[in-house]
């Protein structure tokens, strides 16, 4: 550990916090100063490519939460539940950019044995020299955006925007990210912003209106993280925190979907037809599998994210104001290949596939890049769901659309497994962050 780090390290809790503002502005000014001198790949749009793309990514969404009753914006658009290629915010976001899954863009845990040391681990990041849609769309002549609503993505995606934006969960709000992408695009003639939402995940603290809308107890001690996670006999006061915690979830998204149906519309008044895409990074689990959870996997996955990759984890949001196809089994990696396929930018070969085609019914669809426990992943084709663990020793079928165990077909069992990536081989690589970020990350649930 270097002098500085120590130095850093030992400041109470209250001093890091001071920190923050100065923090953040050098952390985002040597991300500008690292796009701006890393060879850009050079591209030329289409005439019939958008001038301005928004791809908002909102932290934590489930795909089931996307109703007419508590989302309207969101239910208006054209699109489907798709399945996240992971589940965390790491490896997902770059997946969502790349168009490639964990195992392929590596930014993911490397080594499948448990992670018994203290403090947090983050993976490798992907390797700076992979060309993403972020670049391509830069060497195109867009002006790229990247707001970040906490260090997570960020980090993982550092230095592949011109600009980047940090916020915190306990600072700054759906809107106040908004606010500032519409004043960073007025008059500029080709962008792409990238806009990580933070308000669903933990810590949830969505506006006073919003949580009375949704009657929340929010006295209930630790309401805005988790507690009770792993207990099987949930008596009254636990059985009235989750209730609450789930309404609090609840009142987290609604409050999102009303910031994003004032976007488009503030968007379309400033810009003229700007392509919108809004998606998730991954679900999140609210004791739906708490039973199993506890019996295969130590109950690290019962609720939060980076676990089992359940449905309510897995399956997120794929929505767009464009015309695209969407049929069948999508996966978010199917994004940035559709992005290039809209502006006629090139991107380096992707398991994503363009939602500008039909899908393919026989597709084999990859969730992994577990972030606690040993390595899971799961591979979906045809109404079916393989997850498996090498680690915990795990292999269990699904059926979908309602995720029931069953015995797989013989034939269904051999495309999916033969569909399984390589287990992590050992490598303890990590991303190395300062105790400014660790302490920040530890509040949004990283520890």
């Amino acid at each position: 550990m270097t002098i500085k780090r120590k130095l850093i390290t030992s400041l109470p809790p209250s001093f890091k916090r001071a920190l923050a503002v100065p923090y953040d502005y050098y952390q985002t000014s040597r991300a500008n100063r690292q796009f701006a001198t890393k060879p850009i790949p050079d591209g030329h749009p289409t005439e019939s490519a958008p001038d301005h793309i928004i791809c908002v990514v909102v932290d934590a969404l489930r795909a089931d939460h996307v109703t007419q009753d508590l989302t309207p914006y969101l239910s208006s658009l054209n699109g489907t539940d798709a399945v996240s290629p992971g589940t965390w915010t790491f490896p997902a976001v770059s997946s969502i950019v790349s168009g490639q899954y964990p195992h392929e863009h590596g930014a993911m845990r490397q080594t499948d044995d448990l992670d018994d040391t203290d403090g947090i681990r983050l993976p490798p990041r992907m390797d700076d020299d992979q060309t993403t849609i972020t670049e391509a769309l830069a060497g195109a002549g867009y002006d790229t955006y990247g707001a970040f609503g906490h260090d997570t993505p960020f980090v993982a995606l550092s230095g592949r925007f011109q600009t980047h934006k940090l916020y915190h969960t306990i600072t700054a709000r759906a809107a106040h990210l908004i606010d500032d992408y519409l004043s960073w695009v007025k008059g500029r003639e080709q962008t792409f912003a990238f806009l990580h939402l933070a308000d669903p995940h933990a810590p949830v603290t969505p506006p006073e209106k919003y949580k009375h809308t949704h009657d929340v107890d929010d006295s209930i001690d630790g309401l805005e993280d988790w507690r009770y996670q792993t207990d099987t006999d949930c008596e009254h006061e636990c059985t009235r925190y989750r209730e609450h915690r789930r309404r609090l979830y609840r009142a987290a998204v609604e409050y999102v979907d009303d910031v994003l149906g004032s976007l488009e519309k503030r968007a379309t008044d400033l810009l003229e037809d700007p392509l919108v895409v809004i998606t998730a990074d991954h679900g999140e689990a609210h004791w739906e599998h708490l039973g199993f959870d506890v019996e295969h996997f130590d109950g690290s996955g019962c609720v939060d994210h980076g676990g089992a990759p359940y449905e309510e984890v897995a399956r997120v949001p794929l929505l767009t104001n464009a015309d695209w196809s969407f049929g069948g089994i999508r996966s978010v990696v199917d994004l940035p290949v559709t992005l290039a396929a809209v502006t006629g930018v090139e991107l380096p070969p992707a398991s994503g596939r363009s939602l500008l085609d039909e899908a393919e019914d026989d597709r084999p669809v990859l969730i992994e890049g577990s972030l606690s426990g040993h390595e899971k992943k799961a591979v979906y084709v045809d109404g079916y769901k393989l997850l498996v663990s090498a680690g915990h020793d795990v292999e269990v079928g699904y059926t979908l659309p309602e995720e029931e165990q069953t015995q797989l077909p013989d034939d269904v069992y051999e495309v999916l497994s033969a569909a399984v990536p390589p287990w992590p081989d050992e490598d303890e690589s990590e991303t190395q962050v300062s105790s400014v970020v660790e302490s920040r990350l530890e509040q949004l649930g990283y520890s």
